[in-house]
């Protein structure tokens, strides 16, 4: 009897082990498990933030590429050259000419009428993209270029052509908003460079950089 005794007690002491034992397996395991969730509900936040900005982004190419469309009634309008490989609007009816003074930044009389007639089309243009896309900013660049001489003696880096070419595309600014002509009413801000003999996209034929460029470039509001 007294070796039964000692079995069933023994029995009983490794079943009372065996049980704390599960329960604290069972403890760790649910608190492992919690630990899981917890974290896979932050990853599946976080995937739906990152969701939600691809479709933002998504949406703002799209919107970019619409208005891609937008842009044909100025690139073809008569009145102007495009460079598609730089996205650069040119005065046609200015291209190749001298507008301005011998060494001077002031516009010639007869080219002032055009050059107005310009900025005037292109004012409206601006207000037409505005009214369609108020959720859109743009940025409007006037750059001024130079023609080199024939045999290119000249160095592209300049720095008297750098000054001047940007100090003639501020006296195209300058006489459009003596003019009335604001581009800036159409959430449009305004940019003044100069690229004197240097600069992407210039002319094989040198004389037809005497010119100045316009690029209108599109932001998406956020």
């Amino acid at each position: 009897m007294r070796k039964n005794s000692f079995f069933w007690v023994g029995y009983s002491d490794l079943m009372t082990s065996m049980f704390f034992i599960m329960l604290v397996l069972f403890v760790l395991t649910i608190g492992y498990l919690q630990v899981k969730i917890s974290e896979n509900e932050k990853l599946i936040d976080e995937l739906k933030i990152r969701e939600q900005g691809l479709i933002q982004e998504t949406e703002r190419l799209q919107k970019l590429l619409n208005l891609e469309e937008q842009f044909k009634p100025l690139i073809d309008d008569s009145s102007f050259y495009y460079l598609p490989a730089c996205k650069k609007f040119i005065v046609k009816d200015l291209m190749g000419v001298e507008i301005f003074l011998p060494n001077k930044i002031v516009i010639k009389k007869e080219f002032l009428q055009r050059t107005l007639n310009a900025g005037k089309k292109i004012e409206i243009f601006l207000k037409e993209l505005s009214t369609r896309n108020k959720e859109f900013s743009y940025l409007l660049v006037i750059e001024g270029n130079m023609a080199n001489k024939w045999d290119q003696s000249i160095s592209k880096d300049n720095t008297t052509g750098y000054t001047t070419s940007y100090r003639r595309a501020l006296a195209v600014y300058n006489l459009w908003i003596r003019n009335g002509i604001d581009f800036r009413k159409y959430n449009a801000e305004v940019l003044l460079c100069g690229s004197g003999f240097n600069g992407l996209c210039r002319d094989e034929i040198e004389e037809n950089n005497k010119r100045f460029s316009i690029q209108i470039i599109p932001k998406v509001s956020k």
